[in-house]
């Protein structure tokens, strides 16, 4: 039987400064909780805010899994070969860092971004990390959720945009976490978060103004 928990967006840790605002849903940076540090096979879920034209700053990710919605705005990503890729609202971002990338991000110059982070590990038994890859998606969630299969067996992430009042269940898995990115639930607003534990459906309902969904789902 599934067992659903709300994460309040007020609730969650924040680090502010240098015009970056993140709220975490798990252990990250300075804010580690021991009881927090995974949920399934997510390991950072990151709610993020940059004021126009700010960067993370220059960093390296090795073997792990990284996806970016762009709720908001438009995220440039710069890669290790200097190239800047603009990501505007609507693209999800999908970073496999295998040996090694070396990026940043940033808002674009005119105007502030809003994204959704989530960070995925790979299994105990996952073949080496690879060679690094990056792709953009750019769904169209007016003709159905999009879903997107990892590197990582039996992970997808999913993003789902529900008109006012419709009811959707995500597909089933041991470990499901719903983010809110836009809109709200009958039971959660915006910023908020859902840990479904179990299997089992669970019906979701859009609240009068529909929800943006982001779901990362561990079989």
């Amino acid at each position: 039987m599934a067992t659903v928990r709300i994460r309040p967006r007020d609730a969650r840790p924040v680090s502010e400064g240098d015009g970056v605002r993140s709220r975490h849903g798990l252990s990250f940076g300075a804010h580690y909780d021991s009881e927090r540090t995974s949920f399934g096979a997510l390991v950072a879920h990151n709610d993020d805010e940059l004021a126009a034209g700010v960067a993370y700053g220059a960093h390296e990710h090795r073997d792990v899994e990284i996806l970016a919605w762009v709720v908001d705005g438009t995220m440039i990503h710069t890669g290790p070969d200097g190239v800047d890729t603009p990501a505007p609202a609507g693209t999800l971002q999908h970073l496999v860092a295998g040996t090694g990338w070396h990026h940043d991000e940033r808002a674009a110059p005119d105007s502030s971004a809003h994204l959704v982070q989530v960070w995925i590990t790979p299994g105990m038994d996952d073949p080496p990390p690879g060679e690094p890859s990056l792709t953009h998606h750019r769904p169209d969630l007016a003709a159905g959720p999009f879903v997107l299969g990892l590197r990582r067996p039996g992970v997808t992430v999913t993003v789902a945009r529900l008109a006012a009042g419709d009811a959707w269940s995500p597909a089933d898995g041991e470990f499901r976490h719903v983010h809110v990115a836009r809109g709200a639930l009958t039971d959660a607003t915006a910023g908020d978060s859902l840990e479904i534990t179990g299997t089992g459906a669970v019906e979701l309902r859009a609240g009068p103004d529909g929800a943006e969904l982001v779901v990362v789902t561990t079989a």
